[in-house]
């Protein structure tokens, strides 16, 4: 089959068979690079664009995982993907592209068991033919949609599975492992480098096509193929940047007349709203009263201080383009300590707010992670103001905690509380309207601060409540503004409360929601539907198989945990990635060459695993606070590390034996997919089970290699070698 008119598809594959060791290194490094690249790009670019994708990332993953390992287990590669590689590449990211013209940036779930913070379609409720065909619609459109974009995503990366694959298996197994991760991480590193210059994708796109150039330079199909994708991704957008967290889009709002330049700003971030900069100095409130949305922001911003007379040294959290911070400043706080998490959206409040409020010298910032922020300074603050921290993404693809889950829970509460002066008042706002949200909120707070706060419902710029704790909850009513503290106290008794254990803030109760599993078995009918007469399930279902599938599952559970724990320790910030990936990696890297020069018996690398896993369950790395920066990095990596050193002890002792790596690795990466399900149980039995799942995976994979016959599997050498 041809891609091209002259140039045939085994070309590409074939073409490094007859090259030295060294250059086979160098594809299947470039190979790796791409793979694990792509991966981190992919999963970005389309939760920003699609944002069904941002709550429900977990899917991009295993995606993109499942295609790498079935482009590596797979014996015939399908003759459709060899011929419609260029068309792929070009469907996935175009689509991407340009999601908002297609109506694809706001594709509905149709349930309300998962909050989200986007601009869904809300459903008619006049009419009740007319809601149920709304919904027939809507979940129409979630079947047809969702799938067709998953299975692009499956394609694009099963060709580059079959690029590492072919290239593996002219190595020894460990050398090309020990490649293949080295490839990975520098993969890791180059994207994480990207994101935190605040890079745009037509730079992310560009940087993983050069490195593919090599496999395909004779492939004119697929180089025009990449030049469609960049000219179309260099496409410029006004006012929109990228940060490390978001795309975010600043659109000014015409001046009122007389005045020469804008009155307010619009921010969004990923396409939804976010945040409004507004001018509300003295000097243009007093000329025009009445422009809005100035008007009704004075009230929003001025209303903590209905209850502090005198702020004095403020934090605030979520501190975003500074209006929150000019309004402390114009009610006379001596001292602002400003905590921002994305470095552009502080950058775009110090350009473009009208009072500059990040100018004055009473005001420091700080871009951090709120919850970190709180647990690392020392100082007494008089007013502790939560800003309306509305996540609008996860942390990361391996988990499905969000940015500000973290920091709405009894332990941040209470934390914050040791913080207050000894008259200081603690105010929490939050876009939440009357739901589940507004009492969890409220219960968790109460049971931090020992007392019921104040409660009033406000609807600028979204319906939500503005809690009262410490000094400032004794105030009398407010005249103006609903008092909801006797509804909400009413229902505090059935309110679930958020704790760092399960820390779940936007899900209703403890279980998977429609949103997870239904798109969880979408993608189970794509994945069997791709499998179907290419793959046998012989190779996975005997033991040796099963054993290199359940290793791949409980590696991909460490990462979670990992993550998960290091946000506490460091925040939900770019550095928890980071970190976890570089160490898992790292420690990947080292165990392959520890084996290659001095192999370990498997009963002392399984006996060193299950004991650092069962010691992780009571050990928190809240041990670690207090320490130097560095410091503290250092041994957090090497302590969520050092259960992938163990792991990978075992996995490339049982590797080195393999006749053919390809599939053997392959093998490992479908199993990372049950690890990725196997994750969202921490939404039903919180964080902790994280471990306990990983120490059952692996115990399996224990038995498995235990048992295993000694010949005829994948492995050429007698499995009696267990306890050598």
């Amino acid at each position: 089959m041809a891609i091209g008119p002259d140039v045939s598809w085994d070309n590409v594959l074939d073409r490094t068979s007859a090259k030295s060791t060294t250059k086979t290194s160098c594809f299947l490094f470039l190979a790796s690079f791409a793979a694990l690249y792509f991966e981190m790009v992919v999963i970005r670019y389309l939760s920003t664009e699609i944002r069904i994708f941002a709550y429900l990332k977990n899917l991009a993953l295993l995606a993109c995982f499942f295609g790498i390992g079935y482009g590596m287990v797979v014996e015939k590669f399908p003759g459709r993907l060899k011929r419609l590689f260029p068309f792929i590449t070009v469907g996935l990211f175009l689509l991407i592209a340009f999601a908002q013209f297609l109506h694809l940036t706001n594709l509905p779930i149709p349930a309300d068991d998962y909050r989200l913070y986007t601009n869904q379609p809300i459903p008619p409720h006049s009419n009740l033919i007319v809601l149920v065909l709304w919904y027939i619609s809507m979940l129409a459109i979630y079947l047809t949609a969702v799938p067709g974009i998953m299975y692009l995503v499956l394609a694009f990366f099963a060709v580059l599975g079959r690029l590492v694959g072919e290239n593996l298996k002219q190595l020894p197994p460990l050398q090309g492992y020990g490649t293949n991760l080295a490839g990975s991480l520098l993969g890791v590193l180059a994207f994480t480098l990207l994101s935190f210059s605040e890079m745009s994708p037509a730079v992310w796109v560009a940087i993983g096509f050069v490195a593919m150039v090599p496999f395909f330079w004779q492939e004119r199909w697929t180089l025009f193929a990449f030049g469609i994708v960049l000219c179309a991704l260099s496409i410029p957008a006004s006012h929109t940047y990228w940060s490390p967290y978001y795309r975010v889009t600043i659109d000014p709002e015409p001046p009122p007349q007389g005045w020469p330049v804008p009155a307010a700003f619009d921010i969004e971030v990923n396409h939804d709203f976010h945040q409004t900069i507004v001018n509300l100095s003295p000097e243009f409130v007093a000329r025009f009263p009445a422009v809005e949305p100035n008007l009704i922001a004075k009230g929003r911003f001025d209303f903590p201080y209905r209850f502090v007379s005198n702020p004095g040294r403020v934090l605030i959290v979520g501190a975003g383009t500074g209006n929150d911070v000019a309004a402390a400043l114009r009610h006379g706080a001596t001292h602002i300590d400003a905590v921002e998490i994305d470095p552009e959206i502080l950058r775009l409040g110090r350009e473009y707010h009208p009072e500059h409020p990040y100018d004055s010298p009473k005001v420091s910032a700080f871009v951090d992670d709120a919850r970190a922020y709180l647990q690392k300074t020392h100082e007494k603050y008089d007013l502790i103001l939560f800003a309306a921290l509305d996540s609008h993404t996860l942390l990361t693809a391996m988990s499905s905690i969000r940015l500000d889950d973290y920091v709405y829970t009894l332990e941040s509460f209470t934390q914050a509380r040791k913080l207050l002066s000894e008259n200081g008042t603690m105010v929490v706002e939050f876009g939440s309207g009357r739901t589940f949200l507004s009492d969890r909120i409220f219960a968790t707070l109460t049971r931090a601060f020992g007392v019921e706060p104040l409660a009033f419902y406000r609807d600028y710029p979204i319906p939500g409540i503005v809690c009262i704790e410490g000094a400032g909850a004794k105030s009398q009513a407010i005249s103006g503004v609903t008092e909801i503290s006797k509804e909400l106290s009413a229902h505090r008794a059935g309110a679930i409360l958020a704790t760092d254990h399960w820390p779940f803030l936007y899900l209703e109760t403890r279980k998977i929601p429609f949103a997870v599993w239904s798109v969880l078995l979408l993608f189970f009918y794509l994945a069997v539907s791709m499998m179907n007469r290419q793959v046998s399930l012989a190779d996975i279902a005997n033991r040796e198989g099963s054993h290199l599938f359940l290793l791949g599952a409980g590696f991909m559970l460490l990462e979670t945990k990992g993550v998960t724990e290091l946000s506490l320790l460091f925040g939900s910030t770019w550095i928890v990635n980071a970190v976890v990936i570089t160490a898992f990696l790292t420690m990947g890297l080292i165990a392959n060459a520890f084996i290659m020069f001095r192999p370990v018996s498997r009963i002392t690398s399984y006996a060193c695993l299950l004991s650092v896993l069962l010691a992780s369950l009571f050990v928190p790395y809240s041990l670690l606070e207090g320490l130097l920066p560095a410091t503290k990095v250092i041994l957090a990596g090497v302590l969520a590390g050092l259960p992938v050193f163990f792991s990978g002890l075992i996995f490339s002792r049982s590797f080195k034996e393999v006749d053919q790596p390809a599939k053997a690795l392959g093998i490992n990466l479908l199993g990372t997919v049950l690890g990725g399900v196997l994750e969202n149980l921490v939404m039903v039995g919180g964080t902790q089970i994280l471990g306990m799942i990983a120490i059952v995976l692996y115990a399996l994979s224990a038995v498995c290699i235990r048992r295993a016959p000694a010949r005829g599997t994948l492995w050429t050498k007698s499995i009696k070698s267990f306890s050598a």
